[in-house]
């Protein structure tokens, strides 16, 4: 029962992508994208509820309830940062992402079983949560960043799929706004994880947290290029689309690939 209500969020984040794709030309099937990840987020948050209402449902650590967390946090996150930008544009690949995350996590024989590995605690909790949290504000930042080098590219050649993308100060404000929250928060479950890891008695120093720490100090140059220097643009925009390749990398390449147990 839980898995349907999974499928049936991933099945409409993939409507939204696929109509946002097919909706070059129309604004009125445009509109409905959004409309499309939120009623994708309510069943997601319905099967969160309806596992957690279970005898033994699966633990939040583990790695396919991470990622569909994630999945969720990013078409969540993407419909509050509505409220500061008009980012509508780029609700196609908001949706897709949602999809891809919400859909690996169901793949059980690429993401290994649903368990999770130590003990549970507070500490286990946090960082968890404020991973995932800063991972899916900094997913966000990527795409707002990826969409403001499209939208420039696009400009400079006088494509005309400029116009299917919002303003680039609307761009460069949503990633302005998924960076100042994602990187706190992701510092912040680098630090709990740690800590969990720590009294366990085991080595922190496993491949996942190398590229972790790697993409941590990636994030470091937009940060300084807003905070330090208040650039704006495509510098920012480029650093944060290398730093979310990596960070991806880090929870979910590696993980793909063997590196972590």
């Amino acid at each position: 029962m839980t898995q349907s209500w999974y499928e049936l969020a991933a099945l409409c984040y993939a409507a939204g992508a696929l109509v946002g794709w097919r909706s070059t030309r129309s604004a009125r099937r445009a509109r409905a994208v959004p409309w499309l990840l939120g009623v994708g987020a309510v069943l997601h948050a319905v099967a969160f509820v309806v596992l957690h209402a279970q005898e033994s449902p699966t633990p939040l650590e583990s790695f396919p309830a991470a990622l569909s967390l994630i999945g969720w946090l990013v078409a969540i996150s993407f419909l509050l940062s509505l409220r500061f930008a008009d980012v509508r544009g780029v609700a196609t690949w908001v949706a897709a992402a949602a999809a891809g995350f919400t859909a690996l996590a169901g793949l059980e024989v690429l993401v290994g079983p649903a368990h999770a590995s130590g003990s549970v605690g507070a500490e286990s909790h946090a960082h968890v949560l404020l991973s995932a949290f800063g991972f899916s504000f900094l997913a966000l930042a990527s795409l707002a960043g990826l969409g403001y080098l499209a939208k420039e590219r696009a400009l400079k050649h006088k494509n005309a799929s400029a116009r299917a993308l919002p303003a680039l100060e609307s761009l460069d404000r949503l990633e302005h706004f998924a960076l100042s929250l994602g990187f706190p928060l992701l510092t912040l479950g680098v630090v709990t994880g740690f800590v969990w890891v720590n009294q366990q008695g085991l080595s922190p120093w496993t491949g996942h947290s190398y590229w972790l720490l790697a993409a941590w100090t990636i994030y470091l140059l937009p940060i300084g290029m807003r905070v330090l220097r208040h650039e704006h643009g495509e510098k920012p925009a480029r650093s944060c689309v290398l730093g979310f390749l990596v960070l991806a990398f880090s929870y979910i390449g590696i993980r793909l690939i063997g590196a972590v147990a």
